[in-house]
């Protein structure tokens, strides 16, 4: 592969991550914060493969030797982010893991019984499902009696059991950990199907790795994914 060629191939690598930021098809890899990460790699990178390109032009006459074919593997990132297209994490990946919440190391302290999350005969309260699944286990006097609203894709389970789910990220889709809160009251729909349930807190169901947070579903409501699936 000839220098040039291989600047051109740098020059496609740096235009890929720029098209992922700025479509905002990066959430699908990374969290929201890591959007100027990648429009910054990619402009040093186009900027890079320019600038050594011309300097190859100006010197051209001169011996010098290609880059190793292996250069040419480069491409295959290229062609995977912009022809495949692979979907963010789903189901398949939240079934490899445990449904148990971990504690949380530094544990919830609720100002009162009612500031944090509104009062018990309210419209049921938002939460993101890392909160819920948490929470409802190791906060159960606060959570107890409350109606809450999460949405998740399905994750089915054995017997029936199903599991509204979210994939929490750290930092990229490598360290995604899955967040489930079983469905109770409820048939499953489709697995991978985004809905948003309510329905009030119910006693977790214990395993031998720990307890899993439950809700008693009320109502299922199929929707569209978010444009940013993790939490």
């Amino acid at each position: 592969m000839k220098r040039n060629v291989a600047g051109l191939v740098i020059v496609f690598v740096g235009a890929a991550l720029l098209q992922l930021a700025i479509s905002g098809t990066y959430l699908r890899y990374v969290k929201p914060g890591m959007r100027w990460l990648l429009i910054a790699a990619g402009i040093v990178l186009i900027a890079l493969a320019v600038i050594d390109v011309l300097s190859e032009t100006r010197s051209a006459g001169t011996d010098h030797h290609g880059l190793p074919r292996a250069a040419w593997l480069l491409l295959i990132p290229v062609f995977a982010l912009l022809v495949v297209d692979p979907p963010a994490l789903g189901a398949d990946a939240a079934q490899r893991q445990s449904p148990v919440a971990a504690k949380p190391v530094k544990p919830v302290e609720p100002k009162s019984n009612s500031s944090w999350l509104g009062e018990a005969s309210y419209a049921p309260t938002p939460l993101t499902v890392r909160d819920y699944a948490v929470w409802a286990v190791w906060e159960k006097q606060s959570m107890q009696g409350r109606s809450f609203q999460l949405t998740g894709f399905v994750t089915p389970a054995k017997n029936g059991v199903w599991y509204v789910t979210r994939i929490g990220l750290t930092c990229c889709v490598a360290d995604g950990t899955a967040f489930m809160v079983e469905a109770r009251g409820q048939a499953a729909p489709p697995k991978n199907q985004w809905v948003t349930v309510t329905g009030k807190w119910a006693e977790p169901s214990k395993r031998a790795d720990g307890d899993v947070a439950a809700l008693t579903v009320e109502t299922v409501t199929p929707v569209a994914a978010p444009v940013n699936p993790y939490e």
